[in-house]
């Protein structure tokens, strides 16, 4: 249960870099102000760098949990957006390191799917532990 109680303690991290990232670039990009882009190109990288031992604990962390039918849909909902969250910034970054400036909207698109796939894993997640009290003193085996 150690795990299952520490992942929502440190998964607003790389959530909040991730999210103020990709809206950092897109405003740095639209408005033309470089020093904004660089920083929400930075907010992106370290947020999904910084996602993986997040995505780690939360692993542990479900495997720790019992009696999960009450709150199953939601689990494999928050673990498909999970997923799906890594895999869209996975290919955000491959585009930007390989396309050499090329495919850019490719680029643009991956990081606007990655915002809502971290917005709709917080939602997931924040059911989870507010509906269901999953990992909270009232939480109930």
């Amino acid at each position: 249960m150690f795990f299952a109680k520490l992942h929502p303690l440190i998964v607003h991290f790389p959530m909040g870099l991730l999210v103020s990232g990709v809206l950092f670039e897109i405003y740095g990009r639209v408005a033309k102000e470089e020093g904004v882009e660089a920083a929400g190109k930075f907010n992106v990288r370290l947020g999904f760098w910084c996602a993986f031992p997040v995505f780690a604990v939360g692993f542990l962390g479900m495997l720790s949990l019992e009696n999960t039918a009450k709150f199953q849909q939601f689990l494999g909902n928050h673990l498909m957006a999970a997923f799906g969250t890594v895999l869209f910034f996975l290919l955000a970054l491959l585009i930007a390191h390989y396309g050499k400036g090329k495919f850019k909207l490719g680029y643009y698109l991956f990081i606007v799917l990655g915002l809502f796939s971290v917005l709709a894993t917080g939602f997931f997640g924040g059911e989870m532990v507010h509906r269901f009290g999953v990992s909270t003193p009232n939480f109930i085996d």
